[in-house]
C-alpha cells in the first residue's frame, strides 16, 4: 500500500492479524526489551519475571487468533485486535508487577507507571503491526508465486483447450446430425416429434456456443508444478524500482523502538536531546535522497540513500558516546538504523512489485481469455450457424408441414423427413463450411435504435471488413452495442447515445474497440451483472466526464485488417 497507515489499517482487519509468529514476537520481546525492572535481579529472575509475562500476554491473543477469523466484518475484526492490542499493552506493566510481587521480588516506583504504559503501547503496537505485515507480505508473495504458476499452467494449456472445445463442438454437431437423420416412421407424431428434437438440439448447440472455454473438468490444469519443474516465470516477482519510506518514518519507528533502553541509561533532557536528533537526523536524509537531480537516477538514488542512514547511524552513535552510554550500547544505532531503513526500503519494494505484478498478472489472464476465444470464435459461429439453422429450417418447415398437411399421406410425410434428413448433412459439416455472412447487422441496430432515440455511430472500412469476414465476432459486437443502447435508453438523463466501433493498434497487434456512450454518469457502484453476456465478454461501464460509457475490447483474427492506420475514416451520420 502506498499509504503506511491504510496498509496497518488492512492488516488489522485481515482476519489473520495473529500467527504464530506473533507469539515468536512476543516471547522475543518479553525477553529482551520491555522492561525496565529493577537493578539487582539476577538474569534468572528477570528472565522469569518476562517469560511468565509473556505467557499471560500471550494469552489474549491467543482467545483473537480463534475469534477473528470467526468475525465476517472487517469493522468487527479490525475492533477486536485494536481494542486488544490497547488493552493488553497498558495492562502489561500492572501485569509484570504482579508477577514479581508473587515472587516476592521488587517493582518499580508507582511514578514510572503511567510511563512505562505508554511505553509498551508503543512498543508493542510498532512490533506486532510489524510482524503481522512481514507475515501478510510474505502470504501475498506465496499467492503471486501461486498465481504465476497457474498462468503459466493455463499458458501451456491453451492449445489443448481449444482442441479439446472444437471436438465437443464436433461431437454436438454429429449428435445433432445423427437425430436429424435417424429413420421415423411416416407419420405426423413423427414429424412433430423430429420438431421436438431439432429445438433441443437447437438450445444444446446454443449452449455450447456461449460456453467458457475452460469449463470442461478434462482441460484443467493443475498449476501446483512438481520439485524439478522450475521456470524463471513461477519465481517470485522482484522489484526493480526503489519505494523509499515516507520521509522520517524510520527514525520516529526507530526512535520509538531504542526508547525502552535510552530510559535505562539517559537523562530526560539528554534524551529528548537525542530524539530530536534522530529525528532531524532522518528528515533531514530522506528529502536530501528525493531531490530531483538524484531522483532520475535509481542507482544514484540507492546509493544516496545507503550513504545517509548510514550516516546517520553513525551520528546517533556520536550522540550516545557523547552522552556517556558505553560503546558497545552505543555503537547500535549505526547499525540498526541502517538496517532498519534497508528493512522499509525492501518491505515497500516488495509491496509494489507485487501490486505491479497482480496487474500483470491480471492483464494476462484477460489476455489469455481473449486468445482462448479468438481460438474457438470460427467454432463458436459453426455452432451458432447450425443452432440457427435447426431452429429456422428443421423447427419451423416441421411445424408448418404439421399444420399445413394435417391429411398428408405417408408417401407425403416420407418426402418431407428425407429433406429434413439432407438437412443433417449440412450440420454435420458445419465446422469445415461455416457460414459467412453475419445474421444481425450492426448498422440495422443502430438504425432500429435511431427510430426511438438518436444514435450517432462511427466507424470506418476497417471495422466493416473485419465484421464482413468474423461473424462470432460480429455476434459479439452486436450484443455489447445493443446492451448499451439499452441502457441508454432506460438510464441515461438524456436519452440519447454515441457508438464508435474502431479497430486500434496495440502492441499485442490489432484491437476492435467497441464503445457506447450515454449522457450522466453512473449510479453509484453502478456495474454490469456478473452473469451477463456483455460481462462475460469482457465489457466494463467506465465513468467518463458527465457521461457513461460501455467499453468492450476484441482481439482481431490475423488477416481480418489491412491498415490501422491509414484507412480512411467514413463518418455515418445520426440515425
Amino acid at each position: 500500500m502506498r499509504n503506511p497507515l491504510l496498509a496497518a489499517a488492512r492488516v488489522v482487519a485481515s482476519g489473520r492479524f495473529v500467527t504464530r509468529w506473533t507469539f515468536v514476537a512476543i516471547a522475543v520481546l518479553s525477553l529482551t526489551v520491555v522492561a525496565p525492572l529493577p537493578a539487582g535481579l539476577s538474569i534468572a529472575e528477570r528472565v522469569g519475571i518476562s517469560a511468565l509475562t509473556a505467557i499471560a500476554f500471550a494469552a489474549p491473543w491467543a482467545t483473537v487468533a480463534l475469534a477473528e477469523r470467526r468475525i465476517s466484518r472487517a469493522s468487527g475484526r479490525a475492533l477486536l485486535v485494536g481494542t486488544t492490542l490497547v488493552v493488553t499493552a497498558l495492562a502489561r506493566p500492572v501485569v509484570q508487577d504482579a508477577v514479581s510481587s508473587a515472587l516476592s521480588l521488587p517493582i518499580p516506583g508507582p511514578e514510572a507507571l503511567a510511563f512505562r504504559a505508554a511505553t509498551n503501547l508503543a512498543v508493542w503496537t510498532i512490533a506486532l503491526l510489524g510482524t503481522a505485515a512481514l507475515v501478510d507480505a510474505a502470504r501475498s508473495t506465496r499467492e503471486t508465486n501461486a498465481l504465476l504458476r497457474e498462468v503459466l499452467a493455463q499458458w501451456r494449456a491453451a492449445d489443448t483447450r481449444a482442441h479439446d472445445y472444437a471436438a465437443r463442438a464436433r461431437r454436438d454437431l454429429d449428435d445433432a446430425a445423427r437425430v436429424l437423420g435417424a429413420e421415423r416412421p411416416p407419420t405426423l407424431d413423427a414429424v412433430r416429434a423430429l420438431a421436438s428434437d431439432a429445438r433441443a438440439q437447437a438450445h444444446a448447440l446454443t449452449a455450447r456456443a456461449h460456453e467458457n472455454v475452460d469449463t470442461a473438468p478434462e482441460t484443467r490444469t493443475s498449476p501446483r508444478p512438481g520439485r524439478g519443474d522450475r521456470t524463471p516465470s513461477s519465481r517470485a516477482p522482484r522489484s526493480r524500482t526503489l519505494r523509499l519510506p515516507p520521509v522520517a518514518l524510520t527514525a520516529a519507528i526507530y526512535a520509538v523502538a531504542v526508547m525502552p533502553y535510552a530510559l535505562r541509561s539517559v537523562p530526560p533532557a539528554e534524551l529528548v536531546q537525542g530524539l530530536l536528533v534522530c529525528l532531524a537526523c532522518g528528515a533531514a536524509g530522506d528529502l536530501l535522497v528525493r531531490l530531483p537531480t538524484l531522483r532520475r537516477h535509481r542507482a544514484a538514488t540507492a546509493r544516496a540513500y545507503a550513504a545517509v542512514t548510514l550516516l546517520t547511524g553513525v551520528v546517533l552513535s556520536a550522540v550516545a558516546v557523547a552522552q556517556g552510554v558505553p560503546l558497545s550500547a552505543a555503537v547500535v544505532p549505526a547499525l540498526v538504523y541502517p538496517a532498519l531503513a534497508l528493512a522499509l526500503t525492501a518491505a515497500r519494494g516488495g509491496r509494489y512489485a507485487l501490486r505491479r505484478e497482480r496487474r500483470r498478472l491480471s492483464a494476462a489472464v484477460t489476455d489469455r481469455a481473449r486468445a482462448d476465444d479468438l481460438e474457438t470464435r470460427r467454432f463458436r459461429g459453426a455452432l451458432l450457424a447450425a443452432a440457427e439453422r435447426l431452429h429456422r429450417d428443421v423447427q419451423g418447415e416441421t411445424v408448418s408441414f404439421a399444420l399445413t398437411h394435417p391429411d398428408a399421406t405417408p408417401v407425403e410425410i416420407a418426402t418431407f423427413l428425407a429433406s429434413m434428413r439432407s438437412v443433417a448433412t449440412d450440420v454435420r459439416g458445419a465446422l469445415d463450411a461455416p457460414v459467412t455472412e453475419t445474421p444481425v447487422g450492426l448498422d440495422a441496430l443502430v438504425q432500429t435504435w435511431g427510430r426511438a432515440m438518436p444514435v450517432r455511430a462511427r466507424g470506418d472500412d476497417d471495422v466493416e471488413r473485419v465484421l464482413r469476414t468474423d461473424p462470432a465476432l460480429a455476434r459479439n459486437v452486436v450484443e455489447v452495442v445493443a446492451e448499451g443502447l439499452l441502457n441508454a435508453a432506460k438510464h441515461a438523463h438524456e436519452r440519447r447515445a454515441d457508438v464508435d466501433v474502431r479497430v486500434v493498434a496495440t502492441a499485442a497487434g490489432p484491437r476492435l474497440r467497441v464503445e457506447v456512450v450515454s449522457p450522466g454518469a453512473p449510479p453509484p457502484r453502478a456495474q454490469l451483472r456478473a452473469g451477463s453476456r456483455v460481462h462475460a465478454l469482457g465489457a466494463r461501464l467506465v465513468a467518463a466526464p458527465e457521461a457513461t460509457a460501455l467499453v468492450a475490447v476484441f482481439a482481431v483474427a490475423p488477416g481480418s485488417v489491412v491498415s490501422t492506420e491509414h484507412a480512411p475514416r467514413r463518418r455515418k451520420e445520426p440515425a
